[in-house]
């Protein structure tokens, strides 16, 4: 592999449409001991994934023998619609005006809010041909013996360790990559490889004293600073979760349908983020909100078809209608 380098990768990686690429050392990382602690409490809730193959998820070097580097990338999927405010400033003047849990926080509740990363195309499908892409660019200038493996969050990989190991940012309050210039609108995705690349430095950490995320979290989930309890959490909730949502729970979903992005809204890094020039996630506008009264009625068939390509469809139907009616029943609906 005479001639790979670092730079040359991140320069593919741009070409390939990546908006963020750098290069982290396989090796344990620097969170191990904070990934144990968590598990053992027992806030992963019904992830039981994230407890399974924790050797392969805390140190590279055991999912792929040999290897010495892991290609870290980010893709932004933050869109800015026509007519919308910056992310994040509708949200924070609705809480200033309504409060947690006020008639400005729940929105119009015949309709169900979804996560921004869900407006447009399954990200898993995106990241994982932009990498496998990726992969084949190096390969085609080498000789083609190097190990190249590709992960997308399903991969035990701690996605987030390592690229903030590879400079793409830093692990902001609310436990998500955060990045001065795309904030926290971000997928990541990894390539583990026995080729010897040099690693970029680790960015700093610029949260300051900012605790806006916490503070904003209307079911208490993050329980301290970069620790989530996933069993309280809205996204985890209305997508994870395969139990009945707890009354008291239900009452803090709002008109969130499918996952949240409170945490996100309020920080003054997303509130100035850009949207990516690959240009990789165009919303769809019936993707964006999904009216309710339509869904609860829904066959499965015209849901595969409405939600094709979506990341919908990995929730299924059955658990969106409960998260529906959950809603219904906390009074919106």
């Amino acid at each position: 592999m005479m001639g790979i380098n670092s730079d040359k990768i991140k320069q593919w990686a741009w070409e390939v449409g990546f908006d963020l690429v750098g290069v982290a050392p396989a090796e344990t990382i620097a969170h191990a001991e904070a990934l144990t602690s968590y598990l053992a409490k027992g806030y992963q809730g019904e992830m039981e994934y994230l407890a399974r193959e924790v050797a392969q998820r805390v140190d590279p070097r055991v999912l792929v023998a040999g290897a010495r580097s892991v290609i870290c990338v980010g893709l932004s999927y933050y869109v800015r619609e026509r007519g919308e405010e910056p992310a994040g400033e509708a949200e924070a003047a609705g809480r200033r005006k309504g409060g947690e849990g006020g008639e400005s926080d729940r929105g119009d509740m015949r309709y169900g809010r979804v996560a921004r990363y869900a407006w447009g195309r399954d990200y898993h499908v995106v990241m994982k041909e932009r990498l496998e892409r990726l992969a084949e660019r190096i390969r085609s200038r080498g000789d083609g013996e190097a190990r190249l493996r590709c992960c997308v969050d399903s991969a035990p990989v701690a996605e987030k360790s390592l690229a903030a190991r590879a400079g793409l940012g830093w692990i902001g309050k609310n436990g998500l990559l955060l990045n001065e210039r795309f904030g926290s609108w971000l997928v990541l995705g990894e390539i583990v490889t026995d080729l010897e690349l040099e690693a970029g430095e680790p960015a700093a950490d610029r949260c300051g004293d900012c605790r806006r995320c916490l503070e904003a979290c209307p079911t208490g989930a993050l329980v301290a600073e970069r620790v989530l309890e996933a069993r309280r959490c809205i996204s985890y909730l209305t997508i994870e979760s395969g139990r009945e949502i707890p009354a008291a729970l239900g009452k803090k979903l709002g008109d969130r349908l499918f996952g949240c992005d409170i945490c996100q809204e309020v920080c003054p890094y997303n509130q100035r983020a850009v949207a990516s020039p690959a240009g990789a996630f165009a919303a769809r506008a019936d993707w964006r909100r999904i009216k309710l009264a339509e869904l609860l009625t829904m066959s499965e068939e015209a849901f595969a078809r409405r939600y094709e390509g979506s990341c919908m469809v990995r929730a299924g139907l059955s658990h969106m209608q409960e998260v529906a009616r959950a809603m219904r029943d906390s009074g919106g609906a």
